[in-house]
């Protein structure tokens, strides 16, 4: 037995899982080595099913990055309230995959995520699992450290947090802080809006008085004539521009986001989008639905102002949220509804998107060109087929009617002779026959 290697009781079985229904793929068997007693135990088989981005999954223990002293990072809070373990596991099964499977969390710069029951969970009325944690951007390996005859390249640094309960009041706080932000943020919008139409009505210009115009002098008084004509003209447009320009800054003055049809879709951006970061801080959901009920959200806008909130205006509002919180790696698919005014979106993580809604998805996009081949070609085959048919039910029809306008010969012929000739030829034999004849 070499340095590297310890108890087996000591060993766990790594698995990777990307697919529920499927069997689990075997990764490697480890060991604890740095310390070679870590401050919890792991169960004697794992497996990894669960992928994120979240901040909670950096590796980054220390504000400088670099990995501190082994006490430190043993136990020490991170995000609030939250108590994180660490410690260094090392493969002893000698296949050496653990590369490979770091080089693909680096890539995709994502952190793997295991759930498992353990013994020093929070006592709770319901169950709860420790989460272990993969992260892609670990601290540097104290090399130091390591027992003699052990690669760097088979050691991985792990993160343990004793209950997930822990990480979802720790959301549950970043969630307030971030609600709480936005409606600093609305509140601060609202605020310079108001400002804004203060200093409008303030720097608004007065209505210039009309300047009368006088009537073009007649030609017998000798003074006017053409030049007197424009000059009116031009006075009398320049008060209308003036009129005009004041009612217009007036009207911009008095628009209000807040209410309305644009506070009516502002309303639901804000809301969809509060639901999508709560649902993308949940590392255990992988499936969300948004339900748009336009009759419902149309109540607070005036008659006059509804037909600019139709439909399309909200499933595009969800479709962009989607694109902005899933940083462009979620799946947004529509459900097929019996009603013109409700709709449901679902929406899906990376990699949980069922193959046959891409299968949809991938219909959807393709383009009318391409569209109109696909049936012309469908026709032409169609038409194919059924010229085959009728001439086929041709040949068997011509080969009835030959069949049924066929006659044999030589069978039931009539005798036309007397009685005479019979009677002669019955009793002259071949001389009778012979004479007929000749």
């Amino acid at each position: 037995k070499t340095p590297a290697t310890c108890d087996t009781m000591n060993e766990t079985t790594i698995l990777l899982s990307g697919d529920p229904k499927a069997q689990p793929d075997f990764l490697a068997t480890v060991e604890p080595a740095i310390p070679r007693q870590p401050p919890f135990t792991l169960p004697f088989e794992l497996v990894f099913d669960g992928y994120t981005r979240e901040p909670w999954s950096s590796g980054k223990i220390d504000q400088n990055g670099d990995g501190g002293d082994q006490k430190q990072q043993q136990r020490r809070p991170q995000h609030g309230t939250m108590d994180w373990q660490s410690c260094y596991l090392v493969s002893t099964d000698g296949r050496d995959r653990l590369p490979g499977f770091m080089k693909y969390l680096q890539g995709r710069k994502k952190a793997a995520v295991a759930k498992f029951e353990a013994t020093d969970a929070l006592p709770s009325s319901s169950p709860s699992k420790a989460i272990l944690v993969v992260p892609h951007d670990p601290p540097p390996i104290p090399i130091e450290q390591l027992p003699d005859g052990v690669d760097k390249g088979r050691v991985m640094f792990v993160k343990y947090l004793r209950d997930e309960k822990l990480l979802k009041k720790d959301d549950n706080g970043v969630r307030k802080l971030h609600q709480q932000k936005m409606m600093a943020q609305q509140q601060q919008q609202q605020q310079m809006i108001k400002e804004k139409q203060q200093q409008m009505q303030h720097n608004r210009p007065k209505p210039q008085k009309k300047i009368p115009t006088q009537p073009a002098p007649s030609r017998k008084g000798g003074g006017g004539g053409l030049l007197g004509n424009l000059l009116g003209a031009q006075r009398r447009t320049e008060n209308h521009l003036h009129t005009v320009r004041a009612s217009k800054s007036s009207n911009d003055a008095n628009f209000d986001p807040t209410v309305g049809a644009a506070g009516c879709i502002n309303a639901f951006r804000s809301k969809i989008s509060a639901d999508l970061e709560t649902f993308k801080s949940d590392p255990a959901a992988f499936t969300t639905k948004i339900a748009i009920s336009l009759t419902s959200l149309v109540k607070s806008v005036p008659a006059e102002e509804r037909d600019r909130v139709t439909m399309d205006v909200f499933k595009f509002a969800v479709y962009e949220q989607v694109e902005e919180v899933g940083m462009d790696k979620w799946i947004a698919a529509k459900e097929p509804t019996g009603f013109m005014d409700e709709s449901t979106i679902t929406i899906y993580k990376e990699g949980h998107c069922p193959p046959e809604v891409m299968e949809d998805i991938n219909k959807g996009e393709i383009p009318d060109e391409m569209k109109g081949e696909m049936r012309h070609l469908a026709e032409a085959q169609s038409k194919a087929i059924q010229r085959k048919g009728k001439v086929a039910e041709g040949d068997v029809l011509k080969q009835s009617n030959t069949m049924r306008e066929s006659t044999i010969l030589n069978t039931n012929k009539r005798d036309r002779r007397t009685l005479e000739e019979i009677q002669r030829d019955m009793h002259g034999g071949d001389e009778a026959k012979r004479g007929r004849y000749e």
